[in-house]
């Protein structure tokens, strides 16, 4: 038996209304990055700051790009696990980075900011990784019986 195509395309796909919200945060996150006024005393951590947050710019809009082009849905479920698991890598660099920052203006604001987008971003992860490792589950465990 294969894939329900409704309950594959739930899984992978986040609802577009929400994709939006993610990158206009992350809009705000590299503004703040590249215009505001940050401090480290650590050479080098406001430029690893900018490329790790342009990283995970592209880690999300990996993780919510349209997979219905991939031909096989146990593909784009393990395309989909695959991005989250970049995502969330992406997403630890970040944070670990944002420790070395000390002062400026901008700081208070851009942890507030990255603080909730990646609190909301990990809550989906889980959630779909979840739904999606139910999913391959299901297909295994009946192709075993």
């Amino acid at each position: 038996m294969g894939f329900d195509a409704e309950d594959v395309r739930g899984a992978v796909q986040v609802p577009p209304a929400q994709v939006e919200r993610w990158r206009a945060e992350w809009l705000q996150l590299l503004d703040l990055a590249v215009w505001g006024e940050l401090k480290s005393s650590k050479i080098g951590a406001l430029g690893k700051l900018r490329r790790r947050l342009l990283d995970a710019g592209e880690r999300l809009r990996s993780y919510t790009a349209d997979r219905s082009w991939i031909p096989h849905p146990r593909e784009q479920i393990k395309n989909c696990l695959s991005s989250g698991l970049q995502l969330r890598e992406s997403l630890d660099k970040v944070a670990e980075l944002l420790v070395d920052l000390e002062a400026g203006a901008a700081l208070v604001p851009l942890r507030g900011l990255w603080d909730n987008l990646a609190k909301n971003l990990l809550a989906d992860l889980a959630q779909r990784e979840e739904r999606l490792v139910a999913l391959l589950n299901s297909q295994y465990g009946e192709e075993i019986e």
